[in-house]
Formats: structure tokens, C-alpha cells, sequence
């Protein structure tokens, strides 16, 4: 061996450890993080997975698979009707955990909403007690191994996408890195594989499929790599229905890949197609697959009438929806925001930071696919050196550019068989996607690498890794998060000390921001001690009522947004309870809403514990014109009668307008009079502003108050002209604020807001 041969050596070796070295630090920091996502989002906060757990402790106790009856059982919902093979390796996994308590031990959230992100309380679909901490035991054991055996399913399916790249690109370390990478760091990805559910294993079986077939369309067929193949897409159709969708795509690409092999044998040798070689080739693929599926077929027609038993999944959504395809194609935006970052029960979004970051990745490698496909080299794998070719020349001779438009016929198919589903039952969720996770996240790659700058390569997966590590410690965590437990009621909370029954005490409330505008999620916390701790949880109500009672907003749940409700609390201590409301957009302010609390099924009246300062967005517009001012810290701007000739019985409004110089700081009581310059007034309407619904305590400079008074005409007034006076005074020392006009004190303190001819 020559030097240079030696040199050549060493660098390939120093090149492949240093990719092997990369792979391994990519599933290490996979599995950190997507096993940290199990630790911390609580059990069955994911989607369908209380199902697909008790479905897999069902077959584990009954030793059967279970059924959908006339009466389904709660426990399985339509999970009892879906492919089995999860579900039973999942109950041979639990089979040794004693789990037989655990119908009695999972207790829901009946207050829960799922699919609402605006939710300020009830995210939670369950009840988290102490015992889901650690050391665990019965479902709370069976379910983490479960969890850990998806994550374990998305550490093949990164092997499954990283094995494709090097099939695609056998020369090119960055492309097949780069497209594991995206993926091991998509959030919805690590939220997946760190949940129970079947959808982990279906994306497995359809990754190996996929690498399967690459490696069939390079290398010669034989007959053990046709029947591994079937028996992976039999697996896969056991396991969920986009295995059947494998299926068919499996038969396309054969057939494809057979016409491959005729056009090169008619250009060398002259010879006719052989279509025994075709048949042979899809019977040692299909067999498989169907001894594997075929008896699951049979049997949802012989129990549902329906092969892949799809319309009990039905039953379960209220029969067919429906839907139309602009129904459907509106909520493309949702079915993408899913597949990056949806938590909870399609409840918990990440922030939108997080979104627009992997738009701009998809986007990136969007144009970036558009300049490689302006000009393509793509030279075929024999090749030395890279060559332009024509796009059509290239579909006939680059096996790389066929098999690239046989990838992206994979995730089409998916598409299309979501697309139908769509059609007739909510199921706008990305992870339906996910089984096209390899030509996805290898076109990805192709696209991001086609930019010439090589810094994208390392950045795209930190910022992949960034979105990822801050949905699971800001976003997920915070969410879930139980009520702190205090030594003490701060300074900043107005001590309370109202027994609310149940043996709970309301020590305390802090506000979180003292004026709101409509709209604006005020938050208040609570601080709140149990002696005796309540056998059965209390649900908390709350009530923001502005004026006239008008309900401004509400808050329903158990303690803690849910997450804690009081019979788990500890005795004596303080909890110290933060709550949301928003006040609805229909809050009429400016207005000092009143918040009133009480527990659900106590004899005790709601009472009353806070105040919240509502204010418009912002203030009316008025002109600079001052009709008097009242202490040198209010001016009246306008006034007005609604009419000016009345009948003895009627009502007048009067309509001031108030603007404030300096806070008053005292309560006030508008003064209206119907009277004689001097003499006792024949009729009043007096009443604090804005009917008390907006107390001059609360009063800020730079307001403009629009008010409204009523004055009703005595029965026994004679006729005549009468004026109608207006002022303020302090309702507890009866003292009229000094008011002057163009800087002259005024007799009586009082405004002749108008003239009222009064007949019959």
C-alpha cells in the first residue's frame, strides 16, 4: 500500500468515526430529551393515551383482544377497534406489574375541555396524585415502561431515517445526519415517542419499510429481502390502517422498479419483459403481509362489517361528519401547527416564536429544493464527478431522481388517506403525518443543504433542539405545574380570613395587575389552608361581575387550574392558588369590577374578595372646552338633558362628562337637583358615578368618564321652567367640591346642566 493510500485510509476512518461519534450524540441527546418528556408531563396528558393504555392492560389481564360492544367500555373508547399488534406487545411488556387497581386509582378531570387552548383552567384531562410520583408502582410503572417503549420506537425510526440518507447520498455524511437531527429535535416528535401509543410503532414499521425499498431499488432483488419486506408491512397493517396504505405503496414501487430492470434489459440485450419475474417479485412481498393482516381483515368484517373497522371510530365521533374539502383544506393550519408543537390534549400550544422558527427552516428548504431542481447534478452513484443533465434526461437515467419522486409519492399517499378520514371525522392532528417522517425529513435535508452557506448545517438542528428543550421546560412543565406551598401570606396580599366550607379557609388575595382592559387575562392569587383536608374535592368558583351585575368573566375548576384539587393538600398549610380570568370583551368599561368566589355545593353565599380596575383600550376623544371645575381636580366637559319638556312621572337622564385633572382620592356622590336658584330641591337623582360601578377612589389623571344620571319629575309638579343643577359632594360629610366657571366660584357649588319645561 502505497502512502497516499495509507493517508486516504486513515482520513476515510477519521471520517467515519467522526460521523459515527455524531450519530450516537444525536440519539443520546434523543433520548435525554424524549425520556425527559415522559418524566415531566404527567400521565395521560397526551392525546388518546388513558385509551391505549387500559386497552393494552386489558389484553395483558384478559389474555384477548378486546371488542366494541353495543355498550363500549369507557376505558378502550374506539382504541378497542384499532390494529392490535401495539397493544399486545405493550401487554406483555405490563403483564408482570400488578395493575388491577388502577380503573379505580385514574380519576379524570370532569371539568376538563380538550382542543381549547384558550382554557385558563382545566388543560388537564386527569388527576395527578402524589402517588404518580416516584418510586413507582402498579399503572403508574406500566405506564412509564410504556412510555419508554415508545421513545425506544423513535430511536429506530431515527436509525430508519438515517440509514435511508446513507442509501440516498452513500457519499454525503451531512445530508443523512442533518435529516436525523430535524427530527430527533421536533418537538411533536419528542412529545410522541414519549407517550403511550401506537403511532410510535407505526412510524417505526413505515420508516423500515421505506429503507426497505430503497435498498431494493439500488441492489439486485432477492427473495429474503422480499419477504422481510412483506413481513414489515404485514407488521405495520397489524398495527394501525396506514399500514394498508403501505401496502399499495409497496405494490406501486415494485411494479416501478420491475419496468426499472425491462427498460435496461431491452436497451442491453433486446430481450422482452418477463412478467413472472413481476408477479413472483409482488407474491413474496404481499403473501406476508397478508398471513400477517389477513386474519385481523376477516375479523372486523365478520364483527363490524367494515375490513379495517373504521366505522366504529365513528361511532365514537357521532357518525359521519361530513365535512366538506374547503372544510378540510381550512384547517391545513392546525394539521401543520400539530405536527411541530401541540401538547396536552390539542390545549397546549407552543409560543409562536417556536412555529415561525420551523417555518423558516421549511421554507428554507423549500427554495433551497427549487435552486438544486433549476439545476440538478445529480450524478448517478457510479459517477465520479458531478455532470448537468437535462430534468427529463435525468428521470430516465438518475435512479437518485426517480426514487426521489417515488418518496414524495409516500407522503401524498398519507396525505390522501388522512385527507378521506378528514372528510368525515376531526382528525386534523400532524402526528397522522408522521408515518412519512423519512422522505419528509430527507427532502428537508436536500433542500436546507442545497444553501451554500455550511453554518445551516449545524444551525438548523440547535435551533430544532432550542424549540424542542423550551416547549418541555416552559411550555409543558409550567402548564402542569402544582400551586407552591408558602410559609406565610406576603405582604402584597389583602388578608381575607373567610371560611369557604369544606374546612377551607381563604386567608388571602393578591392581584396581579390592578387595571385590565376588556380582553386582558387578569391574574389573581389565591392563598388558601385546609383543616380538616376535604374527603372530596371542591370545585372553585369564581365570579367577576362589573355593573349592574353584568357577568365580565368566570372560573371554574378544581384547586390549582385543576392540576390540584384540596383532598390532596396537605393540612394546615398554605397554598398559595394562581388564578386566571379574562374579562370579556363586553365589559362596558370604565368599570371597577367586583370578584366573588365560592366552592361548588357548600350553603354558603358566594363573597366577595377582590377589585379590578377595567378601563377602555382607550379613552373617548373630546374637545378642550372646560364647563367648570369641581375642586381643581375634576372638570365637567359636557353635560346634557335627553329631552326638555316633560310630564309630572317622567324620567330625564342627564349625560356629564367628566375629565380628570388629579385623582380626586375620596369618594364622591354626583349631586343632580331640580330646584330653584337657592330654594330645596323639588327632585333629585343623586348617585355616585357611573351608578357606583366606577367609584372616584379609582380615578386616574387623563380620564374621560362618560356618565349617565336619572331624575324622575314628582307627580305633583306644577308646571313650569325649572332649572336642573349638578356638582359633587362627599356623601359621608355632605361637603359640596368648590366649583367654579372660568375661575369664579359658583353659588352652591353647583352647574346648571340644563332648563326643563315641565306641562301636562
Amino acid at each position: 500500500m502505497t502512502a497516499g493510500q495509507v493517508l486516504l485510509a486513515k482520513e476515510q476512518e477519521r471520517k467515519q468515526s467522526g460521523t459515527l461519534t455524531a450519530v450516537g450524540l444525536i440519539l443520546a441527546l434523543y433520548l435525554l430529551v424524549t425520556i425527559t418528556y415522559g418524566l415531566i408531563n404527567p400521565l395521560f396528558e397526551a392525546p388518546d393515551e388513558v385509551w391505549h393504555y387500559f386497552t393494552a392492560q386489558y389484553i395483558a389481564e384478559n389474555g384477548r383482544l378486546p371488542l366494541i360492544t353495543a355498550e363500549p367500555d369507557p376505558w378502550l373508547s374506539q382504541e378497542a377497534a384499532q390494529p392490535p399488534l401495539y397493544y399486545i406487545v405493550s401487554a406483555a411488556l405490563i403483564a408482570p406489574i400488578d395493575t388491577t387497581a388502577a380503573r379505580q386509582e385514574v380519576r379524570s378531570n370532569p371539568l376538563a375541555y380538550p382542543g381549547d387552548a384558550s382554557l385558563q383552567a382545566n388543560i388537564n384531562q386527569f388527576i395527578h396524585p402524589p402517588r404518580e410520583t416516584w418510586p413507582w408502582d402498579g399503572y403508574v410503572l406500566a405506564a412509564h415502561l410504556l412510555r419508554l417503549f415508545s421513545t425506544l420506537l423513535g430511536l429506530g425510526t431515527l436509525l430508519g431515517i438515517y440509514g435511508s440518507g446513507r442509501l440516498f447520498w452513500p457519499n454525503d455524511d451531512r445530508k443523512p445526519l442533518l435529516a436525523m437531527a430535524l427530527v430527533a429535535f421536533l418537538p411533536q416528535f419528542n412529545f410522541l415517542h414519549a407517550s403511550v401509543s401506537n403511532d410510535p410503532l407505526i412510524i417505526f414499521l413505515a420508516s423500515a419499510a421505506i429503507y426497505q425499498l430503497l435498498w431494493l431499488w439500488q441492489n439486485k432483488i432477492t427473495t429474503s429481502r422480499l419477504i422481510l419486506l412483506g413481513i414489515t408491512i404485514g407488521l405495520a397493517a397489524l398495527s394501525k390502517n396506514a399500514g394498508i396504505l403501505l401496502l399499495i405503496y409497496t405494490f406501486i414501487v415494485l411494479i416501478l422498479r420491475e419496468i426499472k430492470d425491462w427498460r435496461l434489459e431491452i436497451r442491453d440485450s433486446g430481450q422482452s419483459p418477463n412478467l413472472q419475474s413481476l408477479i413472483s417479485n409482488l407474491l413474496l412481498t404481499i403473501l406476508p403481509a397478508l398471513l400477517i393482516a389477513g386474519w385481523l381483515w376477516l375479523r372486523n368484517w365478520q364483527l363490524y362489517g367494515d375490513f379495517t373497522a373504521a366505522n366504529q371510530f365513528l361511532r365514537f365521533d357521532q357518525g359521519n361528519g361530513g365535512f366538506t374539502v374547503l372544510e378540510v383544506l381550512g384547517q391545513t393550519g392546525g394539521l401543520l401547527r400539530s405536527a411541530v408543537a401541540v401538547f396536552g390534549w390539542f390545549n397546549v400550544l407552543a409560543p409562536t416564536w417556536i412555529y415561525a422558527i420551523w417555518l423558516g427552516l421549511v421554507l428554507l428548504a423549500i427554495t433551497g429544493t427549487i435552486k438544486g431542481i433549476k439545476k440538478s447534478q445529480l450524478p448517478n452513484p457510479s459517477a465520479s464527478s458531478g455532470q448537468d443533465y437535462p430534468i427529463a434526461q435525468l428521470l430516465l437515467t438518475d435512479y437518485r431522481l426517480q426514487i426521489t419522486a417515488l418518496l414524495a409519492l409516500w407522503p401524498l399517499i398519507v396525505y390522501a388517506g388522512l385527507f378521506r378520514f378528514m372528510l368525515i371525522t376531526p382528525a386534523a392532528q400532524g402526528r397522522l403525518l408522521f408515518p412519512a417522517i423519512v422522505p419528509l425529513a430527507l427532502g428537508m435535508s436536500y433542500g436546507l443543504t442545497r444553501w451554500r452557506w455550511r453554518p445551516l448545517v449545524w444551525l438548523a438542528p440547535a435551533l430544532a433542539l432550542l424549540t424542542t428543550i423550551y416547549s418541555l421546560f416552559f411550555v409543558i412543565r409550567p402548564t402542569y405545574a402544582q400551586p407552591p406551598i408558602v410559609a406565610e401570606l406576603p405582604a402584597q396580599a389583602t388578608p381575607l380570613n373567610l371560611a369557604m366550607g369544606h374546612g377551607l379557609t381563604l386567608l388571602g388575595v393578591a392581584i396581579g395587575m390592578d387595571t385590565a382592559v376588556p380582553n386582558d387575562v387578569i391574574s389573581f392569587t389565591l392563598y388558601w389552608t385546609a383543616d380538616p383536608v376535604p374527603t372530596e374535592a371542591p370545585e372553585l368558583v369564581l365570579e367577576l361581575f362589573g355593573r349592574d351585575l353584568a357577568l365580565l368573566g368566570q372560573y371554574h375548576a378544581y384547586h390549582g387550574r385543576g392540576n390540584y384539587p384540596a383532598n390532596l393538600w396537605p393540612p394546615g398549610q398554605i397554598v398559595a392558588d394562581r388564578v386566571n380570568i379574562r374579562v370579556t370583551d363586553a365589559a362596558a368599561p370604565p368599570v371597577l369590577a367586583r370578584l366573588f368566589a365560592h366552592l361548588n355545593n357548600t350553603e354558603g353565599k358566594a363573597q366577595e374578595i377582590a377589585t379590578v380596575k377595567i378601563i377602555p383600550e382607550s379613552w373617548p376623544e373630546t374637545s378642550d372646552a372646560t364647563l367648570a371645575v369641581l375642586d381643581d381636580s375634576i372638570e365637567l366637559t359636557a353635560v346634557s338633558l335627553n329631552k326638555t319638556i316633560a310630564k309630572p312621572g317622567d324620567v330625564i337622564t342627564i349625560n356629564p362628562t367628566w375629565r380628570v385633572i388629579t385623582p380626586p382620592g375620596q369618594p364622591l356622590t354626583t349631586l343632580i337637583h331640580l330646584a330653584e336658584a337657592g330654594q330645596p330641591p323639588l327632585a333629585t337623582g343623586d348617585s355616585p358615578p357611573r351608578n357606583g360601578s366606577y367609584p372616584t377612589t379609582v380615578w386616574a389623571a387623563g380620564e374621560l368618564i362618560e356618565d349617565s344620571y336619572t331624575l324622575t319629575i314628582p307627580d305633583d309638579l306644577a308646571n313650569g321652567r325649572y332649572p336642573v343643577w349638578i356638582g359633587m359632594y362627599n356623601p359621608d360629610t355632605l361637603a359640596r367640591l368648590p366649583l367654579t366657571v372660568n375661575g369664579q366660584r359658583q353659588p352652591n357649588d353647583v352647574y346648571l346642566a340644563g332648563w326643563l319645561e315641565v306641562g301636562d
